[in-house]
């Protein structure tokens, strides 16, 4: 028997799922072990093999791949607890990047007010002193202005050397265009620090735009040690137990890598968290001929959304961690601090917030029992009726809802003057309205109707709070998969492999020169092929996707257009011109063909595709689910503003075609589902939920 597994290591909870080649899969949660990550994730493949009935070791020996997303570079960057690290940078520029990068209003997660003057500024990823500056110049035809002075960079390494910094970021002006600069300074660096983990941004972002480049070069070194002991020590691990498969690992882009490549630009493991998650909310959609869905995830911290539309999940360019820019190519997740694990409190004014700030997965919420006192979504979703205490992930963890009613009425429902009640329904309602409002924002920055989506709602959490969700968004269809609660981590075992590499060449479409861009896609191509083969693929196998960065001249609002396959020519740009006025009215409303185009980057996407798991259908039911029947319990609905005799059925008794009549709830094991009054649930051949509202 051959497996596949896995691993998604969230901010609360690490989540397993197991394939084997039949198509049976097996799922598990193990609580993350923030203090070092490998052991929850020992620990989930453990369950997943004492689930499987079979040995850790002969489950491991067994295993053909194993993919792990880990929100390991995250965490860091969110906790300050990266590398001490030291910078480069160009004669004068030495402490551009302790300035901000965004604008005030992106200073903080939520909205802030931009006329705070005590709000405090961004912390650059290392201090002042560590950042230091060589003589040389290039400008922006790639030119040398003044050429590398190497003293100055002895003296520069040297110093970061007497203050062991455990890497360094070099960012010198314009070194896309003229590497050699870097290139020498990294020289100078292994003769003078041996051992010291070095990023150069002509390698980490080769493109056009210092800071963003800058920035993602110090992601890349500020994150880089920590990557590279984790990545060891997790091999070390899984190769002790017996694993002689292949280590895969989750990137921002939505594709895999394999150790050697990530350990090389831990950057790729920014924001690689979520990203799988839309490509299968795609895929699911696709089987309802659903060619538009909205992909949510709530987990236990973080409320993560994602958008496929036309059949194509959605990339972008940019995004912003901590108040500083992320260059590199990733799946397009929205992230809001709204999960189980949100904790409600009451302001000075009296007035009733939900999150972001979570319990985590140390103390937790209340009602874990472990020292927990501020109430949370999860202790409300307990007093309300929606979560079983006796049977909260399978019975593994038993709640407290004593400890859940204390909370909310000691923090909640006294200072308002409300019943525990009317408090958890308050902070269940407020919650949803965040998730809803968080979830409008990303839909009208991107030019999108929600109205026009399906909705693939996943998480631990999200499948109880689905139904309100859709509803506030005006969204007519929602599918909760039977795996919601692993869905992040089912969706890394349907990615490729997959590399992005980019090419800086600004220059007026209609004057561009075909030749030179040909040049550069195939130098980009034959960089992709080659890494795509130290990973195990053929050649035979590699896709080549093109395309580029455009935006009418003088404006800023830059698109990505395809480019059709094959060497670029006369007519393929003018296809890609094309795209891109249809891209430019689609997101932004409107396009005008006659006025003039700039071309910015070139950008290629090589990808080898890997076997996708094919899920067991199950069994088709007769339409009679009282054989799922597990008991009834009572829940509180708010439209009806009263607790109501709610039926509880067992999810794996449903079986295909089945159709549930709210008010009801759903136990999976992970996951528990609510379905409110007068709203009808199907379940598919695949075990998952599908209703229309």
């Amino acid at each position: 028997m051959t497996f596949r597994i896995s691993i998604d290591s969230g901010g609360t909870f690490t989540d397993g799922v197991l394939i084997n080649e039949k198509g049976e899969t097996t799922t598990a949660k193990a609580r993350t072990t923030p203090e070092d990550i490998s052991i929850g994730t020992m620990e989930c493949i453990g369950k997943l093999a004492k689930g499987a009935e079979i040995s850790l070791r002969d489950l491991l020996s067994q295993t053909s791949t194993i993919v792990h997303g880990t929100t390991l570079a995250t965490n860091a960057i969110a906790s300050q607890s990266g590398a001490k690290m030291g910078t480069i940078a160009t004669k004068g520029l030495r402490l551009r990047m302790a300035f901000p990068q965004v604008p005030k209003s992106d200073w903080k997660e939520r909205p802030v007010d931009m006329y705070d003057f005590r709000l405090d500024e961004p912390k650059p990823l290392t201090r002042h002193y560590l950042m230091t500056e060589v003589e040389e110049r290039v400008n922006f035809k790639g030119e040398v202005l003044i050429p590398l002075n190497e003293e100055s960079a002895r003296v520069a390494v040297r110093y970061l050397k007497k203050h062991q910094v455990e890497s360094i970021a070099v960012t010198l002006m314009f070194s896309p265009l003229y590497p050699n600069h870097e290139k020498r300074i990294a020289e100078i660096i292994e003769e003078e620090y041996p051992g010291v983990y070095v990023a150069l941004s002509s390698t980490t972002l080769p493109t056009i735009g210092e800071i963003e480049r800058w920035s993602t070069t110090m992601f890349s070194a500020y994150v880089a040690p920590s990557v590279a002991r984790y990545v060891e020590k997790i091999q070390g691990l899984l190769e002790k137990e017996g694993m002689k498969g292949q280590l895969l690992f989750m990137q921002s882009n939505g594709g895999v890598a394999t150790p050697d490549i990530v350990v090389t630009n831990p950057a790729m493991l920014l924001y690689s968290g979520p990203a799988a998650g839309p490509s299968f909310g795609l895929s699911l959609g696709l089987t309802k001929d659903f060619k538009n869905v909205l992909s949510v995830d709530m987990g236990g911290t973080s409320f993560d959304v994602g958008i496929a539309s036309e059949g194509t999940v959605d990339i972008v360019q940019l995004q912003v961690i901590d108040a500083k820019k992320y260059a590199m190519p990733s799946v397009d997740v929205s992230t809001t601090g709204a999960g189980g694990g949100s904790i409600a409190y009451v302001d000075r004014i009296g007035r009733l917030h939900v999150g972001p700030k979570s319990a985590g997965a140390s103390p937790g919420p209340a009602c874990y029992g472990q020292g927990g006192k501020e109430p949370t979504v999860t202790d409300a979703n307990v007093v309300l009726g929606y979560l079983d205490p006796e049977y909260f992930l399978g019975g593994e963890i038993k709640l407290n809802k004593a400890l859940a009613e204390k909370a909310i009425r000691e923090k909640v429902a006294e200072p308002l003057g409300l019943g525990v009640t009317d408090a958890a329904a308050a902070i269940y309602e407020i919650i949803n309205t965040n998730m809803a409002g968080a979830t409008n924002v990303v839909f009208a920055k991107r030019g999108y109707d929600s109205r026009d989506f399906a909705m693939c709602a996943a998480g631990g959490a999200a499948p109880i709070h689905a139904v309100r969700i859709a509803e506030e968004l005006g969204i007519q269809h929602l599918i909760i998969p039977k795996i919601a609660a692993t869905y992040c981590a089912f969706g890394m075992l349907q990615c490729d492999l997959k590399h992005d590499f980019q090419r800086p060449h600004i220059a007026l479409a209609s004057m561009a020169d075909v030749a030179r861009i040909n040049e550069l896609y195939e130098e980009m191509e034959k960089e992709a092929v080659d890494i795509l083969r130290k990973e195990g693929a053929d050649e035979k196998d590699v896709i080549i996707e093109k395309t580029m960065e455009m935006c009418y001249f003088g404006q800023f609002r830059q698109r990505i257009a395809n480019v059709p396959t094959g060497p670029v020519t006369k007519e393929s740009l003018d296809t890609t011109i094309n795209n891109f006025h249809e891209v430019h009215r689609s997101t932004v409303g409107y396009a005008d063909p006659n006025y003039p185009i700039l071309i910015q980057r070139l950008l290629l996407s090589g990808i080898a595709k890997i076997p996708k798991p094919q899920l067991k259908a199950i069994p088709r039911g007769s339409g009679d689910v009282s054989k799922a029947l597990k008991s009834t319990r009572q829940a509180y609905f708010p439209k009806e503003n009263a607790f109501i005799t709610t039926k509880v059925y067992d999810g794996d008794k449903l079986l295909a075609g089945d159709t549930l009549t709210g008010p009801c709830i759903v136990e999976e094991r992970l996951t528990t589902i609510l379905v409110p009054p007068k709203l009808s649930m199907e379940v598919d051949s695949f075990g998952n939920y599908v209703t229309k509202i």
